[in-house]
């Protein structure tokens, strides 16, 4: 059964929403102004509508610059005219914060990155009757589309994804799927396979005589392996370590190490803590990573980088040589800093996952520095945390909005708080 759909409003995924008495639909890939003909259907507790047929298009949309856009589920709205689409984000930042009661005293100018510029990219590879296909998920689905061209991907792991589409077919199992990770650091490559590989699922000769000829040919610096998405990566192949410069370090990379998607990206926000962090002093980093910000607040003074992950700890310490640089392994959502531990710094800077610093922003909010800097990729978990530490005697004094994740919904922003109290 089919239903005729005025679309009200834009959800912060990028849905489209028609609000009625009875509930919202929410109609991925429609925009407010749009009538749609939908088939509705239940998911996750949710009402979601499937577009049949467009009745009467948005004054926001424009057709799609991607070929595989109808088919390809990574981005979500490259049918939304440009200014839209900006505003959009914007907005979706404001609301989150308004929904907290939340309020800074300055918006700083945003930063909206250019497309093609993406480093890392996950495909998803499938092989039937020994033809591989080397793509993205559709929207929703488990079915894998070819690509043959990205708009936000790094024409130089387009072009590496071509020519490993070939040579993976005889690392993949028939019928079994996998995920390809490709990440270019410096201009040098580097794979993570996950999934089931050679005969039986598990690297044997044949799959490493694969690894070993892929790397030379496609001249990749490393190729690493693990079965399932948790596990930790297992190196098959090494030719010479992915190093990465972040301010006075130079940091050799564990497999898989987070980096920030686009080079541009992590230049912006790092740009914009600097702006707010102090010229010299006492710096904590939380959630440090592999060094993407302490590498440059080195410059500034002292630096004491708190992080979970092992190998990126272990990467970090490394290569701090002489530098000012102190380097912990601390999981902060169940160990957070504490206030009279806090109170030794100068600034604090955090920029935790998507889940946010809820447990780590409480133990902040109880205490006395002066100027704490957040970093966020997820509106809706900073919205909170920001009301916690405003309850707890800080001011929201600027958020500054960066978009290096062109036609999605992910967004992120630099926020600073002073203490008031």
């Amino acid at each position: 059964m089919a239903d005729t759909l005025h679309i009200h409003d834009l959800a912060p995924l990028g849905d489209g929403i028609h609000q009625s008495e009875t509930g919202r639909v929410y109609v991925d890939r429609a925009l407010p102004g749009d009538v749609v003909r939908v088939r509705t259907r239940r998911e996750g507790g949710l009402l979601r509508g499937d577009v049949l047929e467009l009745l009467e298009a948005s004054p926001h949309r424009i057709k799609a610059p991607c070929v595989h856009y109808d088919v390809c589920g990574g981005c979500t709205l490259q049918h939304a005219e440009q200014s839209f689409y900006r505003d959009w984000k914007v907005e979706t930042v404001r609301r989150a914060l308004h929904k907290q009661g939340v309020t800074p005293e300055t918006w700083r100018d945003t930063v909206f990155l250019p497309e093609s510029k993406r480093r890392r990219v996950t495909f998803a590879a499938l092989k039937k009757r020994a033809v591989v296909t080397l793509g993205y998920f559709r929207r929703r689905s488990h079915h894998v589309t070819e690509i043959t061209d990205c708009l936000v991907a790094d024409p130089a792991i387009l072009a590496m994804r071509v020519k490993l589409r070939t040579d993976l077919a005889p690392l993949l199992m028939e019928g079994k799927g996998a995920d390809i990770f490709i990440q270019s650091v410096n201009g040098h490559g580097e794979v993570v396979m996950t999934g089931a590989i050679g005969r039986k699922g598990f690297p044997d000769l044949q799959a490493h005589e694969a690894f070993a000829h892929i790397a030379q040919t496609l001249n990749i610096a490393r190729i690493s392996w693990r079965s399932r998405a948790h596990d930790r990566p297992e190196t098959m192949v090494e030719r010479y370590p992915l190093t990465a410069s972040f301010g006075v370090l130079n940091v050799p990379l564990p497999p898989l190490a987070f980096l920030q998607p686009t080079e541009a990206g992590e230049r912006a926000l790092v740009d914009a803590v600097l702006e707010l962090l102090p010229q010299s002093g006492r710096t904590a980093d939380l959630f440090s990573g592999c060094g993407t910000f302490a590498g440059s607040f080195l410059k500034r003074g002292s630096v004491d980088a708190y992080e979970n992950a092992a190998d990126a700890v272990t990467a970090l310490d490394r290569a701090k040589g002489a530098a000012p640089l102190q380097v912990f392994r601390r999981d902060l959502y169940h160990d957070p800093l504490r206030a009279d531990e806090a109170a030794r710094y100068d600034a604090i800077v955090f920029d935790p996952p998507r889940a946010g610093a809820e447990e780590q922003a409480k133990a902040l909010a109880g205490g006395k520095v002066p100027l704490i800097i957040g970093v966020s990729c997820n509106p809706i978990t900073f919205a909170r945390d920001a009301r916690i530490l405003t309850e707890g005697g800080y001011r929201l004094e600027s958020v500054k909005i960066i978009d290096q994740f062109t036609w999605t919904h992910h967004v992120e922003l630099v926020a600073a708080f002073k203490r008031t109290i």
